[in-house]
């Protein structure tokens, strides 16, 4: 398995965002599994109880609306430019949750100490 290359994936899911970028053709499904594995384990090791620090970026529910989501970060500045804090409800109502999750989930592996995600009313029942 080749070593997971954070930056080469948060490039391409942003290329996502330009017209006619599809999923499929940027990131490979194992990939999506190595994500969710590196992001596990940043999760893990912090702590659930978090103290941070202003400036702070705070953004409600997201809802898979990945331009939404890249709005957000042209307006206020990418990862680690300013630091975020997302209230959960990542995904479920776009059409492109998995970019969202998983380009949230990069900035987290990539910024762990710049970037906070809180698990919203549907992450109570999904075991991760």
């Amino acid at each position: 398995m080749a070593a997971f290359d954070v930056d080469n994936m948060i490039s391409r899911l942003l290329n996502v965002g330009m017209a006619g970028g599809r999923l499929t053709t940027q990131v490979a499904e194992e990939e999506l599994h190595r994500v969710c594995q590196k992001a596990k384990e940043v999760f893990i090791s912090q702590s659930s109880l978090i103290e941070v620090d202003p400036p702070l970026v705070v953004c409600g529910d997201i809802h898979g609306q990945y331009s939404d989501l890249l709005r957000i970060y042209d307006r206020h500045g990418f990862p680690p430019e300013s630091n975020y804090l997302f209230l959960g409800d990542f995904v479920d109502r776009g059409k492109q949750n998995i970019e969202t999750i998983c380009l949230q989930f990069c900035y987290k592996i990539k910024y762990p100490e710049n970037f906070f995600m809180l698990r919203g009313m549907l992450f109570q029942i999904v075991k991760i």
